[in-house]
């Protein structure tokens, strides 16, 4: 380990005037300290966003090709922003079948969709006014400002649907709801402008319905280091 002792002035709440100790490695990565959770920063900025579907849908009992049950798309322009992929989620809306399981697939579209395009032609199926922040207390003041498109039945192109967490088991009593699936993303999944990804349950009946959502952060290209 290597000190190197730096002069901070007016960085850090009453440090003017002091020094402070840094440590590097051997290779020149600095040691910091981690004081908020991940995502509060990007949070406070109100740069995390939330949606989901107004009402839930069948599962399907088989991965789907080019049907895209919930999809989210990036409209920005060229140099808009990238959306960062935090989450995703579903609620068991019914299940037909005692102790049924239901689990999460996820496709991200690397060439525009079939129907023609953000480039796609995708239905705003989910209000922009139903998109919410989540920092508290700007849901009404502020409404959601950004170009992304919520779609709940696109044709998609079929990129390898994929299993995203582990299954979840419903109640075991038919047509009963409260079970629910969180699956953290941990931006695994980044949508530049122009791209697409999609979620589908899957389930044994399609008589086991979910209600799906995302969550995202849309920032800068600058932000990530690509």
């Amino acid at each position: 380990m290597a000190n190197i002792t730096s002069l901070l002035k007016g960085l850090v709440r009453n440090s003017e005037g002091s020094e402070r100790s840094l440590e590097v490695s051997q290779k020149g990565s600095l040691f910091i300290a981690k004081s908020m959770p991940d995502y509060a920063q990007l949070v406070a900025e109100g740069r995390v966003w939330r949606a989901q579907e107004a009402s839930a849908t069948a599962s399907v009992v088989a991965l789907p090709t080019t049907a895209g049950l919930f999809t989210l798309g990036n409209n920005e322009g060229d140099d808009g922003s990238w959306y960062v992929m935090l989450a995703a989620y579903a609620f068991n809306g019914a299940n037909a079948v005692a102790l049924d399981n239901f689990g999460l697939a996820l496709n991200i579209s690397h060439q525009p969709a079939v129907t023609g395009g953000i480039d796609v032609t995708l239905a705003r199926d989910i209000a922009a006014t139903s998109v919410r922040s989540m920092l508290g207390g700007i849901g009404t003041v502020s409404p959601y400002p950004g170009k992304a498109i919520l779609d709940t039945g696109v044709t998609v192109t079929d990129d390898l649907w994929f299993p995203i967490g582990n299954s979840a088991g419903t109640t075991a009593i038919n047509s009963a709801t409260g079970a629910c699936m969180w699956v953290w993303l941990h931006g695994l999944v980044v949508l530049k402008p122009k791209s697409l990804v999609s979620i589908v349950s899957t389930a044994t009946s399609t008589s086991n319905t979910t209600r799906k959502g995302f969550v995202w952060a849309e920032v800068p290209r600058s932000y990530l280091s690509v």
